[in-house]
């Protein structure tokens, strides 16, 4: 008995020493893996720039050349138009300069127009001048002195003294100031006197006004008179009638050109 109480004792005094297990415990998971949203990118990749040199750097060896970029001309150095590779150089951005080479620039002369001599007179404007003549004179038709044909013809007015001069005439209007070099006057009536007078406005009132310049006289003409002139321009060229043909005809000029250099 004293046996069985001690185990008894000692059964008791072991199951109150004894600790309690420890609480179970929740390991936590990591959470699943999630890909993160990148924002785009808002700024610009950064551009290239060239290292920097120095002064004292060796040209024995050919710097690379960045793609697009300009070619770079390195004195001395055997393999300038070539980058890092060995390749060709990019063809864009600038050109390569050759040393002791020169590209003279290719000039065009122009050429200078060609002249020829033109009727500047074929188509104006021709007036019949006769500043002295009655009011209700019949002055004809003055355009077909300037028409181009021979078979047309201005006729001056009948005069009412036969024995006195005609004073009357035709001029060319050019509209501008032209360069005449040779007046040519055909006439159906020729003996008659003419005289040339020019002007560079007007036309003036009289024929004594100064406004014109007298140019040339010629005396007894032919069927076709070739009259120079000097080199000056002028916008009003008039032929004027100082002496009717000696049969006593009216005075009539079938053509009045006026030849003048021009482009052809």
């Amino acid at each position: 008995m004293l046996v069985g109480a001690a185990s008894a004792g000692g059964y008791t005094v072991l199951r109150h020493d004894r600790q309690p297990p420890p609480p179970a415990t929740t390991v936590a998971q990591a959470p699943p893996a999630t890909t993160p949203t990148i924002p785009p990118a808002t700024q610009e990749p950064p551009s290239y720039t060239p290292p920097a040199y120095s002064s004292e750097r060796s040209f024995s060896t050919p710097h690379a050349i960045p793609s697009g970029g300009a070619h770079v001309f390195h004195p001395g150095s055997p393999s300038h138009a070539q980058g890092t590779s060995g390749g060709a150089a990019p063809s864009t951005g600038a050109s390569l300069v050759q040393p002791g080479t020169h590209t003279t620039p290719t000039t065009t002369t122009p050429s200078k127009p060609q002249l020829a001599l033109t009727d500047v007179a074929l188509g104006a404007a021709a007036i019949a001048y006769a500043p002295y003549a009655p009011a209700n004179a019949d002055l004809g038709d003055p355009s077909q002195a300037v028409d181009g044909s021979t078979k047309t013809a201005w006729s001056a007015p009948a005069a009412s003294d036969p024995s006195a001069p005609p004073q009357v005439g035709v001029y060319v209007d050019l509209a501008a100031s032209v360069k005449v070099r040779t007046l040519v006057v055909q006439t159906p009536t020729p003996g008659m006197n003419v005289e040339i007078y020019a002007a560079t406005s007007g036309p003036p009132s009289t024929i004594v006004d100064h406004g014109w310049r007298h140019l040339a006289t010629r005396r007894g003409i032919g069927t076709k008179t070739k009259i120079g002139l000097p080199a000056r321009a002028f916008r009003y060229v008039l032929v004027w009638i100082v002496g009717a043909p000696p049969n006593g005809a009216r005075p009539a000029i079938s053509e009045l050109s006026l030849l003048s250099l021009q482009p052809e």
